[in-house]
């Protein structure tokens, strides 16, 4: 017979074994979205320095469709063992779920949130043309002509639809929303004149600023100017301290995942985002690299599900 003493030590000593044990075999990293797009380009240089952290290839699965939802949905399937895991962004693991009606998994109970590997924010942009050069003015602008004003929205249930709902409101200004799809015809469209603002990320802020046909009137981050544009206020310096989009990427895990393999998983990650390698890629990309652990991140999941859940109700916004 096994002494009683023995039995409970048991859970203790296989704690660290198992940590020690993972992994064995090469880790699955699936991206909601094809390669080359935002998401991409974050998740493959941390899938490299963590191989190199782990010992084991981290090898990059692109499952794009349904707005990050196929991703999501095979990491749900998967076994929780560590060996699949899944890039989120906070529209995809906080927003999605308030969107679409049929999901076939539950963000809240299927994952187990790992880290936070880069933060940032969208832009306030209006073309150059037009005679508003911060946020209040454009603000006095809209209230001076209701109705008459335009914005250029990336598509329905966006996160850019959603952050100009939050601005609508927080203004008080009346000004009519055009759907397009994606960000890029939009643009073309502010910059023909038919809308008179978009937001929208650094990705197409930078180079329509530096070009001189775009203007970036305030940044929706929080409270730090983003780095590659140091000149654009933020709403809070402009006296709008709750307009704040942020855009976070990171990573989650099935749930039921032991606790020591995904604190495996978070240091590697923790690792890969503070390698100056990996940090040299993302700031030449506009990418503020920005490592956060499991609690904060799943934080923030709360707090990105109690910001838009009420406007998303408010506008009735559902998607098959």
């Amino acid at each position: 017979m096994i002494p009683r003493r023995a039995l409970l030590a048991t859970p203790v000593l296989a704690t660290p074994a198992l940590a020690q044990a993972f992994p064995t075999r090469p880790i699955r990293l699936v991206v909601g979205f094809p390669p080359g797009g935002g998401s991409d380009l974050v998740a493959r240089p941390i899938a490299q320095r963590m191989s190199e952290s782990l010992g084991q290839p981290v090898l990059v699965e692109n499952r794009g469709g349904a707005n990050g939802n196929l991703g999501l949905d095979v990491v749900a399937k998967s076994a929780p063992d560590g060996y699949t895991f899944g890039h989120v962004n906070n529209a995809v693991i906080a927003v999605n779920p308030l969107l679409y009606r049929n999901l076939p998994f539950d963000s809240a109970r299927d994952f187990a949130p790992i880290a936070l590997a880069t933060v940032g924010g969208l832009f306030f942009m209006v073309p150059a043309e037009l005679n508003v050069r911060t946020l209040p003015e454009f603000v006095a602008l809209a209230r001076s002509r209701p109705g008459q004003l335009n914005f250029g929205s990336a598509g329905q249930g966006s996160i850019t639809q959603l952050a100009f709902e939050l601005f609508a409101a927080q203004s008080g200004t009346q000004i009519e929303v055009v759907h397009y799809r994606g960000s890029a015809p939009a643009l073309q469209d502010m910059l023909g004149g038919r809308v008179q603002f978009m937001i929208d990320g650094i990705n197409l802020a930078k180079p329509q600023v530096d070009s001189g046909r775009v203007r970036a009137i305030a940044f929706l981050g929080g409270t730090e100017r983003h780095p590659l544009l140091p000149d654009v206020p933020t709403a809070a310096e402009q006296g709008m301290p709750n307009l704040v989009v942020r855009g976070w990427q990171g990573f989650v895990g099935r749930a039921g995942t032991p606790e020591p393999i995904l604190e495996a998983l978070q240091n590697a990650i923790r690792d890969a985002v503070n390698d100056p390698g990996v940090q040299n890629i993302f700031n030449g990309q506009g990418i503020i690299p920005r490592y956060q652990d499991r609690a904060t991140m799943a934080r923030l999941i709360r707090e990105e599900t109690a910001t838009w859940q009420p406007i998303i109700q408010r506008l009735g916004l559902r998607l098959d």
